[in-house]
């Protein structure tokens, strides 16, 4: 029986060699990066091969409509302070990343998509910078290059190489603040000029997505500085965050109107879900997480393991400090009273990079069968993106293009007709309008029936049917239908009466 039971495990032992031993090529040679002469251009090399082409293919799409839209309100109609949607007013939370997207377009003559995925992709690839300086300032290369690696192939921040929104900016200005608050704690010289930066940071980041967010930072670095007994900095700390704060409340203050406050309550997923919705909605949540996360998913358990055995023997653990800034907000998320997204988590996702490296510097040499597991699903994500960027899309772009060919549509129905284009409130698809280079204004039914003039609007077949309901003296012409987001909208001429 003995003899039996040793065969069988030396039989298991083989199988198992065979299963990890690809894996494990696989770590052997990403591990020969820490001879790289350049590593920095691997970083570079990652980020450009999941950008282009990509990035150029795909139309605008999700909230890049929107962003642009309140670019071209704050350029072209002077609205910088509150943002307007082609008219109509959006005052849910500042906007950072269409501010910056305006005056790209102010340089460029004129807000388009470029003018905010260009500087979009500048914080993207920032952020990916920060990973790698901050881990190799104590690990190696090949260690800073896998939280990169980590980083770009994470589920929830994949998406954004073509979706311009502001999570990346916001999360990429927390991490900053992090990593500036780091550098000045393992230094010992946390000096006023680099509080005031931090506070500068944490303010754009909540200038970027409102308050909520910079609670990564502010709980995170604050449950670090009471677990270290870092008294010394926790004043500083305090006067950085309530100065962050005045900043960020002052845009709100200096926006504010009647009924704001139950518009930002709603924003804020302020018991907007109740019941068996938001336990269900939270555990949703956690079960997303896990996978929207990976391959950190693999390894933070591992780096809590390491964190509870040395991190009372070291003055400071950026182990340590990277759990925290993790968790303790995400935890916050689970418990939130209102609805939650798994995208509220990213700023996270910088942090959890930086674990992934951190372990992988500690555990390849002891744990490598570990570390390959979590190399190979890297590549493995990072591969079907690839396909997503290199095969897909260049080969059948007209899938990824909906809202260009709808908007470039609406562009060639609109030449040699004066005037602004009108859409609807409540219906509208603002990534279609991202190609439609003229004024733009939002209106509702009403609006259409009083008009005096000749007009063309963009309106889906039950709104046509509302205005000629409304209005029956009033000719429209239908001048083509489009297809955006699923939905047939019409380009309507709209005959006044009075025009006869």
């Amino acid at each position: 029986m003995h003899s039996v039971g040793f065969v069988n495990r030396a039989a298991i032992a083989r199988v198992s060699s065979y299963v990890f031993a690809p894996g494990e090529w696989l770590l052997s040679q990403f591990s020969r990066l820490d001879k790289a002469q350049w590593p920095i251009l691997w970083v570079i090399g990652l980020f450009i091969i999941q950008a282009i082409p990509a990035t150029i293919v795909r139309a605008s799409n999700l909230e890049e409509g929107r962003i642009i839209a309140i670019a071209r309100g704050a350029m072209e109609d002077g609205h910088w302070l509150t943002p307007f949607l082609y008219g109509d007013r959006f005052a849910e939370r500042p906007v950072l990343l269409s501010w910056i997207s305006a005056l790209f377009g102010e340089l460029t003559g004129g807000v388009t998509l470029w003018s905010l995925r260009i500087p979009h992709l500048g914080f993207f690839l920032a952020g990916a910078f920060l990973i790698y300086g901050l881990l190799r300032s104590i690990t190696g290369k090949a260690a800073a290059v896998f939280g990169v690696l980590c980083w770009l192939s994470t589920p929830m921040v994949a998406p954004k190489f073509i979706n311009a929104e502001p999570d990346i900016v916001m999360s990429t200005l927390l991490f900053a603040a992090f990593c500036s608050w780091w550098q000045g704690t393992i230094s010992k010289r946390m000096t006023p000029l680099r509080w005031g930066s931090i506070g500068l940071l944490i303010a754009l980041a909540g200038l970027t997505k409102g308050p909520q967010p910079v609670a990564y930072f502010t709980l995170g670095v604050g449950a670090y500085l009471l677990l270290q007994r870092q008294r010394s900095q926790i004043p500083a700390f305090i006067v950085t965050n309530v100065l962050a704060a005045l900043v960020i409340g002052g845009w709100y203050l200096l926006v504010y109107q009647p009924h704001d406050l139950e518009y930002w309550t709603v924003h804020s997923r302020l018991l907007t879900t109740t019941g068996l919705q938001l336990v269900r909605d939270h555990l949703d949540f956690v079960v997303s997480m896990l996978a929207e996360v990976l391959p950190a998913t693999i390894l933070i358990g591992p780096a809590v393991f390491i964190m509870s055995r040395r991190w009372r023997v070291g003055e400071h653990d950026l182990l340590l400090a990277a759990i925290l800034y993790s968790v303790v907000c995400t935890v916050v998320l689970v418990i939130w009273p209102g609805g939650v997204a798994t995208r509220y988590a990213m700023p996270a996702t910088l942090t959890l990079a930086v674990i992934c490296g951190l372990v992988f510097e500690d555990w390849r040499r002891t744990k490598p069968r570990l570390i390959a597991s979590t190399l190979t699903v890297s590549y493995l994500i990072f591969g079907g993106l690839l396909i997503r960027g290199w095969v897909a899309m260049p080969f059948w772009p007209h899938l990824f293009q909906e809202s260009q060919i709808a908007g470039e549509a609406i562009a060639a129905a609109l030449q040699d007709r004066p005037g602004p284009l009108y859409v609807l409130t409540n219906s509208t698809e603002y990534n279609m309008l991202v190609y439609v280079r003229r004024p733009i204004r939002t209106v509702t039914i009403d609006d259409l029936a009083r008009l005096k003039t000749p007009a063309v609007a963009v309106m889906l077949p039950m709104e046509e049917a509302a205005l000629a309901q409304q209005n029956p003296k009033m000719r429209l012409v239908d001048r083509g239908t489009i297809i955006s987001l699923r939905r047939p909208y019409s380009i309507v001429e709209i005959q006044p009466s009075e025009s006869g």
